[in-house]
């Protein structure tokens, strides 16, 4: 264990190194002192479960703190067991996916200082989707960070009046308001340094819903990885899919947005909750050493399209059933 330790500690210092060498402008230096500790905290992955916060909604809602890891080549999850937070290393500082929850967001925070990164690292701030869980937590990095936030359109409308316009709601504001730094247009690209990514608006589990891809290196070759926003279905009762009259066209948003998804290259699936990209399985035998990454996963990837295609059209044929009655 201590030899894999070591192996690991050495691998990511020249890394590092190889990094640095390409820009001293790093607002803070992303140093050396990322990996040492990166190396270390990936084999203690599943520790740290001191405290219990519950999500109302779904049976795997229950977050513990998680340590945090690298996945794979310059991509980390900082988020907790459950509700996920991506941390993205360039070449020119960091970039963060998500933030969890306002309550949460504080555990983030820590794991991303447990890697060796700065606050002052983080040049921008992404999102997802405009729930709560995923994204209360974002303020709260701005005024750490100075970080630009960068959303689509209809997400930073949202956001602008605290989730009021959630179709999901009734109206009542969802968290605190907050104003976006940038406005994202599909297939618009945010670069940082040495890495570039790709905004697809995919709307329907929220009408912003932004999926973002970008290369990815690991053991000298490269991958796509494909941060999906989520395609799943709010439920008969909470969101109809047809004729929902605070979003009319749901149903031909998800249909394009699942034909979208289907045309991208996708070898590394990345969704900001655990249980959906079987983290925890997949953490598991990245601890054992397995080669390649089981993360690279593009049958995990066609897999969960189908997934979420399906329970899309069974609850649209559900509902045109009842209407024929």
């Amino acid at each position: 264990m201590l030899g894999d330790q070591r192996g690991r500690n050495e691998d990511c210092s020249s890394e590092v190194t190889q990094m640095e060498s390409k820009s001293k402008r790093t607002r803070g230096g992303v140093g050396a002192r990322v990996c040492a500790a990166a190396a270390g905290i990936v084999l203690a992955g599943l520790g740290a479960m001191a405290q219990e916060v519950a999500i109302p909604d779904r049976p795997d809602n229950t977050n513990h703190q998680q340590e945090p890891f690298r996945m794979i080549g310059n991509i980390y999850w900082v988020g907790h067991t459950q509700i996920g937070a991506f941390l993205i290393r360039t070449s020119e500082g960091l970039i963060l996916m998500d933030s969890t929850s306002p309550e949460q967001a504080h555990w983030v925070k820590e794991n991303i200082e447990k890697l060796g990164f700065q606050m002052r690292d983080i040049q921008y701030i992404l999102n997802s989707h405009t729930h709560e869980e995923h994204m209360g937590g974002i303020p709260m990095f701005r005024e750490l960070t100075g970080a630009k936030v960068v959303m689509s359109k209809q997400a930073a409308e949202e956001t602008a009046v605290g989730g009021r316009t959630d179709f999901r709601e009734d109206g009542s504001e969802q968290y605190k308001p907050f104003r976006a730094d940038q406005i994202i247009e599909d297939k618009g690209k945010l670069t940082l340094g040495d890495v570039t990514l790709t905004a697809y608006l995919t709307p329907g589990h929220t009408k912003g819903c932004t999926t973002w891809t970008m290369p990815v290196e690991e053991d000298g070759r490269r991958y796509n990885a494909v941060f999906f926003c989520g395609m799943a279905t709010a439920g008969i009762d909470r969101a109809p899919l047809l004729d929902n009259p605070k979003y009319p066209n749901i149903v031909a948003d998800y249909q394009r947005s699942f034909a979208l998804l289907r045309s991208l290259p996708c070898d590394v699936y990345l969704y900001a909750r655990a249980s959906t990209i079987h983290m925890h399985e997949k953490l598991e035998r990245l601890q054992r050493g397995e080669k390649p990454s089981p993360f690279i996963d593009p049958a995990g990837c066609r897999a969960y399209i189908d997934q979420y295609d399906q329970e899309f059209n069974d609850q649209l044929t559900q509902q045109r059933a009842a209407a024929r009655k």
